[in-house]
């Protein structure tokens, strides 16, 4: 029988507080703008965090490093909107990621789902906002949709070269954090 890990522990506080950091410098310093959209690799730590911690650590990673990184890079005013979409594109990667060995499917779908929400949810924060008078959550939607097939393939392929690093890199975490649970496990 599998002991079950205390999400109060200090390792897991340790590796939720990297990650975040992770999450923060990922998700705000590298930014690239591409075809109106800023695409950032936010989502790895957030990946990360969900295959090797699990969904509750993954929320607090995305929250979290949203939260800080509007603080710290403030774009505008803060809207906690955004935060919540970051906790549930965590938990979406937590659910469909922890503890499995990743596999190219897998790890896409977990990319897919959060991307959805991400896009859907963004979307409609937008147009209450009404940055753009006029602008529908239909026409937000519509408009940012060219870019998240772009943004699937590169999250989920880094996302899963990530992972298999982690997986390689066994060795190194604790034993209740290895990406064991699989065909191969």
């Amino acid at each position: 029988m599998q002991k079950k890990k205390n999400v109060f522990s200090i390792q897991m506080i340790t590796f939720t507080a990297m990650l975040t950091a992770l999450q923060i410098v990922l998700g705000n310093l590298l930014q690239v703008p591409l075809l109106g959209k800023q695409y950032n690799l936010g989502l790895l730590p957030i990946a990360a965090s969900g295959a090797l911690l699990g969904p509750l650590p993954a929320a607090i990673v995305g929250g979290l490093g949203d939260f800080i990184g509007a603080q710290l890079f403030p774009a505008g005013a803060y809207f906690p909107g955004f935060t919540l979409t970051n906790v549930l594109a965590g938990l979406a990667c937590g659910l469909v990621l922890h503890r499995w060995k990743p596999t190219v499917l897998r790890v896409f779908f977990a990319v897919a789902v959060s991307l959805l929400i991400t896009w859907l949810l963004n979307s409609y924060w937008l147009s209450i906002l009404g940055f753009v008078p006029g602008r529908s959550f239909w026409v937000w939607a519509s408009v940012r949709a060219v870019n998240y097939p772009i943004e699937l393939v590169v999250n989920g392929a880094l996302a899963f070269v990530t992972l298999m690093l982690l997986t390689r890199a066994a060795h190194v975490l604790p034993p209740d954090m290895r990406l064991t649970r699989g065909k191969d496990a």
